[in-house]
């Protein structure tokens, strides 16, 4: 026993040492990873400026700014410079100079409050000795964008107490302040830092004159939660901002030796697409920054810097782009009521010059069409006016009632198909739908959704006319006939949500052989 006293001695000093020695490290700063991450509130913010200098040495600071505010009671002077009714988003400072500068100003002003704080016998926030109390990694939070969608722009331009400029008839450029009524320009910020200025500034100066006015708290704007208690106006008047009702969607003409020309013009429903989106950055996606302006300033057909060197062709047709003519159309296309033939297409199906002809038209653009809006928006509705609007009309009756699919016949009986039910059910699918009822319009196109890689017609090729009863590598990743069958039916049922026949009741779709 006397023996053992010494060597548990000895692991009593170097746990203690452990500990002393781990606590040192954390106080000093060395590098760890950071703590393990947890859902936090909408006024998180990650605080990281010293990243635009080079790599942090720490991890970012969570910082919670519902709760600062409340500490210093609204005062936003206690963190932000304040002149008259402008307030500064940048912490104790006007610009971002150096990261020693930058981080002094942190550090010391900070910890200096806090420990004020302590010293009146309050509770507070870290001091100079719990480094990673502050710098302790980013973590998850319920902070949302907001969309600033049009109830809400109009509730700001009719509100009596956003004045419009001296001479100005609308308020606009209160919020876009270099839009004039000769010169409309829509930009509203060029970062976050500006438009968060711009926002409280205006809030704050209606709040002291004591009107109802909009958040100065984080949550106010970035909670979804409240954001949901928002005043909804259903039918707020068209945003007018001198746009035409109708466009002409035509590439810049090309120089010789320069950029190729590109192909035919697209007459564009400007005014049905306004109400069909929430606002301008749906489709202008850099409209807060740098205004409604036309997609051919930044895109081209080479591409260009200002574009990211996305060309005209891709910013129109890139499926996975929201603000692109495809993308967008593509989201109508995940509908429950449309993704069972979609979703599938997207995969097999092939594009044809006949896909292309809904949008674009042959037009030779002469000097009119080149110089003169008017006579382009006049165009463009003139062609727009010529498109079916109408439900495609389907011959029911000679649409077959059952088709009996037994060329696979062997463990189960043929498989007797709903086909006239079916057709149906993707008609009231697509019913009073005009962007549905245009691309649908031309014969047989519904019929595309099962048969995807054959002409349309009323009679298209039975399936194994593709599709060989074995797969076969000269196919490549074309599938055998029983799983293209089982693919394409199963997946239409999972992505248009129907439960039954379920995917692996078999005996639902064909019957056992006795």
């Amino acid at each position: 026993m006397e023996k053992g006293r010494p060597m548990l001695r000895w692991v009593g000093i170097l746990c203690v040492s452990m500990a002393v020695a781990g606590f040192g490290l954390n106080a000093l700063g060395g590098k760890q990873e950071s703590v393990e991450t947890k859902a936090m509130g909408a006024d998180l913010i990650s605080i990281e400026t010293l990243k635009k200098f080079g790599d942090l040495d720490y991890p970012v600071v969570r910082f919670e700014h519902d709760k600062h505010t409340k500490a210093v009671e609204g005062k936003c002077e206690s963190c932000h410079t304040v002149t008259g009714n402008t307030v500064t988003a940048k912490f104790k400072r006007q610009e971002d100079t150096n990261a020693a500068e930058i981080k002094a100003i942190y550090h010391d002003n900070c910890i200096t409050c806090h420990d004020d704080t302590s010293k009146a016998g309050k509770k507070s926030g870290p001091g100079s000795e719990q480094c990673r109390t502050c710098h302790a990694g980013p973590a998850d939070s319920s902070r949302t964008l907001i969309s600033f969608d049009k109830s809400l722009h109009y509730r700001h331009s009719s509100s009596k107490m956003v004045l419009p400029a001296p001479g100005q008839k609308e308020n606009c450029s209160k919020c876009h302040s270099q839009d004039k009524p000769e010169e409309r320009n829509l930009a509203f910020a060029e970062n976050k830092d500006q438009a968060h200025e711009k926002c409280l500034s205006c809030h704050m100066e209606i709040g002291k004159a004591q009107q109802p006015t909009g958040p100065v708290e984080c949550a106010g704007c970035h909670d979804a939660t409240v954001r949901a208690g928002f005043k909804k106006v259903a039918d707020a008047p068209r945003l007018e901002a001198g746009q035409s009702d109708y466009a002409l969607l035509m590439a810049a003409t090309a120089q010789a030796g320069t950029e190729p020309k590109l192909v035919s013009a697209v007459p564009f429903n400007h005014k049905l697409h306004e109400e069909k989106n929430e606002n301008c950055s749906v489709c202008h996606h850099n409209a807060s920054s740098k205004g409604v302006i036309p997609c051919s300033q930044c895109h081209t057909s080479l591409g260009k810097e200002e574009g990211g060197f996305i060309t005209t062709e891709q910013a129109m047709h890139r499926v996975t782009a929201q603000a692109s003519c495809v993308g967008c159309h593509a989201q109508a296309q995940a509908k429950p009521e449309c993704a069972g033939c979609h979703t599938f297409m997207g995969r097999t199906g092939q594009n044809t010059d006949a896909s292309c002809v809904k949008c674009h038209v042959d037009i030779t653009p002469g000097a009119e069409l080149i110089n003169d809006k008017n006579a382009r928006s006049n165009t463009a509705a003139m062609l727009m006016n010529t498109r079916i609007k109408s439900d495609p009309e389907i011959k029911v009756g000679e649409i077959p009632e059952i088709v009996e699919i037994s060329v696979l016949a062997n463990e189960y009986q043929a498989s007797k198909f709903p086909h006239r039910k079916i057709v149906q059910k993707i008609m009231e699918g697509m019913k009073d739908d005009s962007m549905a009822a245009y691309f649908h319009s031309s014969p047989n196109a519904v019929c595309s959704g099962c048969h995807h890689n054959s002409p349309a017609s009323a009679n298209p090729p039975k399936c194994v006319s593709c599709h060989g009863k074995v797969a076969s590598a000269q196919d490549g990743a074309k599938p055998d006939l029983k799983t293209a069958y089982h693919q394409q039916c199963i997946g239409c049922h999972s992505e248009m949500g129907i439960q039954k026949p379920a995917a692996t009741a078999c005996a639902e779709c064909h019957a056992v052989k006795q």
